[in-house]
């Protein structure tokens, strides 16, 4: 009798009333929350991605759609081999697990090669104007000796049999030819200096020294 005796004074406190009143409300309130969130993000309704991979960009948008999935093109990378316009990496992965309405980001192979502008290189050394072209993705150059009065240093660069002009554009990796002195040729002043001299000078009288 006298536990109930304090039990029913406890409910009766005003203070004690409120306090189990707030206690009431916040584990109302948490619990309301939990619900809504459970209900927001579907946590029973998550689907797998579908392989995408290696079809072109139009027939991966019908195959997402019937998959309640969205899909975005976030890239396009040049490759030498595979179908221009073709899906090369996707982000989710396949079978991954996500939740309907979510974006695919999709990259496609590039239809056309990347253009890139070949640098001055004349009367660079040899190594130097290689390490230039092989960093900007050419790795494809012939070397092409012919005479001239400096050895090892660039005469020009070709693409198909015509010489480049600095900072003209060509596909990335396309084949070069590198025309680079090989030494042999003596220069112009020398040639000069040679043919000017003679034995006697026509200037100087002879009777000079009679």
């Amino acid at each position: 009798m006298k536990k109930e005796n304090i039990i029913q004074r406890l409910l009766k406190n005003i203070y004690v009333k409120n306090i189990l009143l707030m206690v009431a409300a916040f584990v109302g309130c948490v619990l309301i929350v939990l619900l809504l969130l459970n209900f927001y993000t579907k946590h029973n309704e998550s689907i797998e991605v579908p392989t995408v991979k290696g079809l072109q960009v139009q027939d991966a948008a019908g195959i997402l759609a019937s998959s309640d999935l969205r899909y975005e093109v976030s890239d396009s990378v040049y490759q030498s081999d595979g179908a221009p316009g073709s899906i090369i990496e996707q982000i989710p992965k396949e079978l991954s697990k996500v939740k309907k309405g979510r974006t695919v980001f999709l990259t496609i192979k590039a239809k056309g090669a990347q253009m890139v502008a070949i640098p001055e290189l004349k009367d660079y050394s040899r190594r130097q104007a290689e390490a230039q072209l092989i960093s900007l993705g050419f790795s494809k150059i012939t070397i092409q000796e012919v005479p001239a009065a400096y050895k090892g240093l660039v005469i020009s660069v070709s693409y198909k049999g015509k010489q480049l002009t600095p900072n003209q554009k060509i596909p990335m990796g396309s084949p070069l030819t590198m025309t680079v002195g090989a030494g042999g040729e003596s220069s112009s002043d020398e040639d000069d200096s040679i043919s000017g001299q003679t034995t006697d000078s026509p200037d100087i009288d002879k009777s000079f020294f009679e």
